[in-house]
């Protein structure tokens, strides 16, 4: 069937944020959309049960990866993002975590970033969340988006849960509502034992929508701009360059990686960089740059007992799980494996800064020493600083959009980041410590040292961190061309019809995963698409007017890259 080529609005990636933009788009009829989605179809059953998480990520998955820096001893470092339908929501962990109120309303009062503070960003978790055990001023039951509590629960997280309790802190059962500092459970985005990505929740409802043209394994070229307008989306796909028209917007939502990619590709982007790859300039904006991501480092140990979940997907025990996930949806493969949390202020400053993963299994995702090798049943601590300094960048390599771009991505290059990550290992051997935990451990491998040893905590914190996957910050929010890439509205400066709405918006990364915040950046766009630019009106409580652009200056200073 000859597809059309012209369409009202053109979204650009089919993931965490474009499966809500189609969704709203479409079912407030306001027009026709082509969903442009780079990787293929989410038709796995790895994909819809949440445990089989591990098997998808390496086969669905961009495979971008951060070049090697002196601050992480000369690693690359994969820097994974989702090419399916679902993107980064059909491969996560599923936890569902959305920072802290202070981490919005520093977005519009310290980066410009006009109507994205706390109470807005509040509005747009409820009115996308369907929680299907908390109901209050903090939490949404109507929207879109499944958020529920694990089926399936391993002693061990009971185990690390009371150990946060005997460390000093509180157990929780809401990091997500008045207080984030404690201990506790995950909620995830789960829905009767599967995974609730936005493509099986948002976009399943539209799918036959006859106003939604779905395009898979569509790889863009360029978005299209004229005379200061964009036009359209020039794509690959089956071997075949296609231009297709917009004639109201074209909505990037290729995450942080992908976003900053199309618009250099496009011509929109710092001049250097562009004439290196051989683009010709469109547009001065620092697109690519700010670039930056959450860091974590696995404490391993082992166990007395052979009760982790070693083991579990071989052979016979395997059989067992899939046919109890598949004929009642519960047992292990319901369970996100990141099971249990904690969030801990590590400075007294009222906030905290430092998240664990707890996992009822040795992490050997994350290894690059193989220092697991012979071990077996054993627990992690997934452990980092939630505030990073450093700042990078994306570039592309050159006008091919097969080619990856090039990641600087500046981890640990600012002390401070440093330091956080050696006090968030630190914690982690103090929960080891605790009698809940210590009478199941043998042996803490991972680190070795001391926590009273800075210089070789130091020294572990440079050669094995790696990302949570969590890019933010190269298309950023902001008043000024200078410093920034969209206005507040999510418009490209300088271009007409063209925003950008993903995780690469966010001016600074919030405190915890980045999913559930993508979600609620993907519902205010598309309000604003639909011209809704303020739903609280009056009720606004923390709406003040944003630092004129010499104090974002100032405020950014720190944060600048070099």
């Amino acid at each position: 069937m000859l597809r059309p080529c012209a369409y009202d609005y053109i979204i650009v990636g089919a993931g965490s944020a474009g499966c809500v933009i189609a969704y709203n788009l479409l079912t407030r009829k306001k027009g026709t959309v082509l969903l442009l989605e780079a990787g293929g179809n989410d038709n796995n059953l790895f994909i819809k049960a949440p445990g089989g998480m591990a098997l998808v990520i390496p086969k669905k998955s961009w495979p971008y990866v951060a070049e090697p820096e002196p601050y992480t001893l000369n690693r690359p470092m994969d820097v994974l993002q989702g090419r399916v339908l679902g993107g980064g929501s059909s491969i996560n962990g599923m936890v569902y975590v959305r920072g802290q109120r202070s981490d919005y309303d520093a977005w519009e009062k310290d980066f410009g970033a006009t109507g994205w503070n706390g109470d807005t960003m509040l509005h747009y978790f409820k009115k996308a969340e369907n929680n299907e055990a908390m109901a209050n001023e903090y939490h949404g039951n109507k929207g879109q988006l499944f958020v529920s509590e694990n089926r399936y629960r391993h002693p061990m997280s009971d185990a690390f849960v009371r150990a946060g309790q005997q460390a000093g802190y509180e157990y929780i059962v809401d990091h997500n509502g008045a207080r984030m500092e404690g201990v506790g459970f995950y909620q995830t985005t789960t829905h009767n034992g599967e995974r609730a990505s936005t493509a099986r929740t948002y976009l399943k409802q539209v799918r036959n929508d006859k106003n939604l043209t779905l395009e898979l394994n569509a790889l863009v070229s360029r978005v299209e701009i004229e005379n200061g307008r964009a036009t359209g989306v020039t794509y690959k796909v089956h071997g075949k360059e296609v231009t297709a028209t917009a004639n109201q917007e074209v909505i990037v939502a290729a995450g942080a990686i992908g976003s900053a990619k199309v618009l250099q590709l496009s011509g929109v982007g710092p001049a250097d960089v562009l004439k290196r790859a051989g683009v010709k300039q469109k547009l001065e904006l620092p697109v690519g740059k700010n670039f930056h991501d959450h860091l974590h480092m696995s404490v391993n140990a082992t166990i007395k007992e052979p009760i982790s979940l070693y083991g579990e997907d071989k052979g016979l025990k395997a059989l067992g799980h899939g046919i109890e996930w598949v004929f009642s949806r519960s047992g292990v493969l319901t369970s996100p494996i990141l099971e249990a949390f904690a969030f801990i202020d590590s400075t007294g400053s009222g906030k905290p800064d430092v998240q664990f993963h707890f996992l009822p299994i040795l992490d050997t995702w994350d290894d690059p020493d193989l220092n697991q090798k012979g071990r077996t049943h054993g627990i992690t601590i997934k452990t980092g600083h939630l505030q990073p300094k450093s700042r990078g960048e994306v570039e592309i390599r050159s006008a091919n959009p097969e080619d990856l771009p090039r990641i600087r991505a500046a981890y640990l290059e600012k002390e401070e980041d440093v330091q956080g990550q050696i006090r968030a290992t630190k914690l982690a051997l103090k929960f080891f410590e605790q009698p809940a935990l210590k009478e199941h451990v043998v042996e803490v491998f991972n680190p070795t040292c001391s926590a009273d040893d800075d210089a070789a905590i130091e020294e572990y914190v440079r050669r094995v961190s790696r990302t949570v996957y969590h890019p933010v910050g190269t298309c950023r929010i902001g008043q000024d061309p200078a410093t920034s890439v969209v206005d507040p509205e999510l418009r490209v400066h300088g271009i007409k019809g063209l925003r950008v709405a993903d995780s690469s918006v966010m001016p600074h990364i919030p405190s915890g995963n980045t999913n559930a915040p993508t979600i609620a950046i993907a519902e205010k766009a598309s309000d604003l698409i639909c011209g809704i630019k303020d739903p609280l009106g009056s009720q606004t409580l923390s709406a003040k007017p944003a630092k004129p652009a010499a104090k974002v200056r100032e405020a950014e200073a720190e944060l600048a890259v070099k």
